[in-house]
């Protein structure tokens, strides 16, 4: 599981509210217009990769950290069904030339990846107020707490389709999670987590090995803890 720094979480959810999509689709419309005039019929590869490669640029210098913290950079394999190659005035069999049609593209891929990161805050939240956190329920917490692993879990799995390399994705919703709820996995639930949670790209967990595995990691998490309070 990747360590992120205790509350990262609250850098990448407090970003989101920072977008301003009207502003990105100004920016984006400035740009492309005057290199894609009405009655253009294809780019050549070398127009297509400096655009793309401006825009991409774009994007990281004008939005926050829920896009250049996250790994949801526009065209990653796994999140918001875009790709470079077959998306950006490249859709097949004929390619649409919009400048319009094109940003839009841009602005729904965004959206699908913000949607993911808006309901894993939703799901922080009501997990955080809901743990039980009295000296006698660690049976309660370690059940709560496996819930809310596997929720994470299956929104995760909701959002990417569980395609190319969605499990780092899983990876890092889990770690935002044990951010979001200021808990800290000590070394034997890390060590679990690595080994139960080694997902395969293009294949989804069965519900109950999923289940069963939250079970024991949230247990070794809620002992770690007992252990840690205790010394």
């Amino acid at each position: 599981m990747s360590r992120s720094a205790l509350g990262h979480w609250l850098l990448i959810r407090d970003s989101l509210d920072g977008y301003d999509p009207e502003k990105l689709i100004r920016m984006l419309r400035e740009y492309l217009t005057p290199r894609v005039p009405p009655g253009t019929r294809k780019l050549t590869d070398e127009q297509h990769d400096t655009m793309a490669k401006h825009i991409q640029r774009m994007l990281n210098q004008n939005l926050g950290p829920w896009y250049t913290e996250t790994g949801l950079y526009l065209g990653n394999e796994s999140f918001g069904g875009y790709c470079w190659c077959h998306r950006f005035f490249r859709q097949k069999p004929t390619p649409n030339m919009g400048v319009e049609y094109n940003i839009q593209l841009i602005i729904d891929a965004l959206e699908r990846s913000r949607e993911w990161l808006f309901k894993l805050d939703a799901h922080f939240q009501a997990l955080k107020r809901n743990l039980p956190s009295g000296p006698d329920d660690n049976d309660i917490r370690t059940l709560a707490l496996s819930d809310g692993i596997v929720t994470t879990m299956n929104l995760t799995m909701d959002a990417t389709g569980c395609e190319e390399s969605w499990y780092t994705f899983a990876d890092e919703a889990l770690a935002w999670m044990f951010d979001a709820i200021e808990l800290r996995p000590g070394y034997q639930a890390g060590k679990l987590m690595r080994k139960l949670f080694a997902f395969e790209s293009w294949h989804s967990p069965p519900e109950e090995e999923l289940r069963g595995s939250a079970e024991q990691v949230a247990a070794a998490v809620v002992e770690d803890e007992g252990r840690r309070h205790t010394h």
